[in-house]
């Protein structure tokens, strides 16, 4: 049987084709997890948005009526990205109805970062270069001395 390489139109399209343990692995990043929340269209954001602090399934009812009937091809792409990157998690119930969940690595990461507030993990400063800096003494006096300056 002959092998199919799926080409990728882009970046997303490629991380989309990466197998589940892989974006699980990817998702560990909040970093990364920006970047593919970013990627995705308006209606795609809204959902994650919404989504992010319910930690039960949604079904795909209920979903379908956050948008109005005449959004419901956008909702179907939307809703489709996020599955293909595995941002939703899609569960069957016994009525083999649809329900959606948040995939809970990138869920947990994207609730720190919006919390933290996305700052950049920034490595130690060496000794050697914090013993040069000025106190903030030695700040405020410079910049008084400056405003001085200026205004004279």
């Amino acid at each position: 049987m002959p092998q199919v390489m799926v080409v990728a139109r882009n970046f997303m399209d490629m991380v989309a084709a990466l197998p589940a343990s892989k974006l699980d692995m990817l998702y560990d990043s909040a970093f990364i997890c920006e970047a593919v929340l970013r990627s995705f269209p308006p209606l795609a954001k809204k959902y994650v948005l919404q989504m992010l602090y319910v930690s039960a399934p949604v079904p795909a009812a209920a979903i379908e009526e956050w948008v109005l009937d005449e959004y419901a091809s956008k909702h179907k792409v939307a809703v489709d990205r996020l599955v293909q990157l595995r941002v939703f998690v899609e569960v069957r119930d016994r009525r083999k109805e649809v329900s959606y969940r948040m995939n809970n690595k990138f869920q947990a990461n994207m609730q720190k970062y919006l919390v933290s507030g996305g700052s950049l993990p920034r490595e130690p400063v060496p000794s050697s270069i914090t013993a040069r800096l000025p106190t903030l003494t030695e700040l405020e006096n410079y910049a008084l001395e400056q405003w001085e300056v200026r205004t004279t």
